[in-house]
């Protein structure tokens, strides 16, 4: 993929928003490091080398379309104008990962698929990163699927499987897993929280991940009284 669109700073909610798609996997493995002594997880769930993510193939015109359609989106929600839903593939969600000083730091660590209405993602994290620099030179490579939903203005992810080397994590820790909401961190931000009142829902279907905003304010019919025809306001 071209490396020469200009990439986009962090900054707006819109931007945290899909990348803290992408750091939900990253979360995943670092609870997952909690749960297994450090031996055995060294000797069974890593890796000397570190997976080779798929790519996603776009031209320098279509990250340059896709770019401008986030930032129309996020400029209609900040200036409160109607507009249409989001909707974006996995391939958006990776190009823009690709392309953003947001989603930088995820470049070939992090590769989102969405099947169906499932949310999934690969990852290839050095050791260091999760904080065990003890491990340098040890790589964590997986898969996880998650569940998405949205109610009331509060995002609910969860991870319903997680393979590690090829090998599914065994139930009894997914059991645990499964019952972690992993968006409750930014939830309980207060930036975020309010952010995320915006949208009316957010979800997957149909291998699409969409975003659908509330109607502003300001789009509400006026009060009857401004409708009146203009000969009977002057009776």
């Amino acid at each position: 993929m071209n490396e020469q669109t200009p990439k986009k700073p962090r900054g707006c909610f819109f931007y945290g928003c899909i990348s803290g798609l992408a750091l939900l996997l990253i979360m995943v493995f670092a609870l997952l490091l909690g749960v297994y002594y450090v031996k055995k997880m060294f000797n069974e769930f890593t890796d000397t080398k570190p997976l080779a993510l798929p790519v996603v193939q776009m031209s320098p015109a279509e990250i340059k379309a896709l770019h401008e359609r986030l930032d129309a989106f996020d400029k209609a929600l900040k200036e409160h104008q109607p507009t249409p839903p989001l909707i974006l593939t996995s391939d958006d969600i990776n190009a823009w990962i690709a392309t953003s000083s947001g989603g930088q730091s995820l470049t070939g660590r992090v590769y989102v698929t969405i099947e169906g209405d499932q949310l999934k993602g690969q990852v290839s994290l050095p050791m260091e990163r999760l904080g065990l620099g003890m491990f340098r030179g040890r790589y964590l490579n997986g898969a996880v699927t998650f569940a998405l939903s949205f109610r009331n203005g509060v995002l609910h992810v969860t991870a319903q499987d997680i393979t590690v080397k090829g090998k599914p994590l065994p139930s009894v820790y997914m059991q645990q897993i499964r019952q972690t909401d992993l968006a409750q961190g930014p939830n309980n931000d207060p930036q975020t929280k309010s952010d995320l009142e915006r949208f009316e829902e957010i979800k997957i279907e149909n291998g699409k991940l969409i975003i659908v905003p509330k109607k502003p304010e300001s789009d509400a019919s006026p009060p009857p009284e401004q409708n009146k025809p203009e000969a009977e306001s002057k009776k």
